[in-house]
């Protein structure tokens, strides 16, 4: 008994460790950020999620933000509409469509899979994307780091 608490105990001071030490991290447990020629390759969670939200329009060297989503089509949409927005994926319609309607943004790029965004991202200046952590064969230059 006194093995499996002193494993405990390891395991613990390890995880607190990992949380307190401002490690960098490239996805999260279940998304992984994606972008082509953005303004920074290392940022806050609160910093990406403002960006999907609509806060900016162009980035600073001009280039327009593209955002790349899944579409209701995609198994991913349910999640990623509850992670960025909040709501579910006809709230995330509804919200986009009213920031295109009032003029704060251009509309985002909805695509069927994790495949098609990793593909439109790396193509396309000033795009960026969300796909699930585990999807293969995403480019290291495109990924953007998330700080704790």
């Amino acid at each position: 008994m006194a093995f499996k608490m002193r494993q405990i105990k390891i395991i613990f001071v390890i995880l607190i460790l990992n949380i307190f030490s401002g490690k960098v991290y490239s996805q999260n447990d279940k998304f992984t950020f994606i972008a082509n020629e953005i303004d920074f390759k290392t940022t806050t969670l609160k910093n990406i999620k403002a960006v999907f939200r609509g806060k900016y329009s162009s980035w600073k060297n001009n280039q327009d933000v593209t955002i790349v989503l899944p579409s209701t089509k995609s198994e991913n949409a349910g999640d990623v509409a509850k992670y960025l927005y909040e709501t579910t994926v006809t709230g995330m319609q509804k919200f986009w469509l009213s920031q295109v309607f009032q003029g704060r943004s251009n509309p985002p790029v909805f695509l069927e899979n994790d495949s098609e965004i990793i593909e439109y991202v790396r193509k396309n200046p000033g795009s960026i994307g969300i796909v699930k952590a585990n999807t293969p064969n995403i480019p290291n230059n495109i990924k953007i780091n998330i700080t704790g």
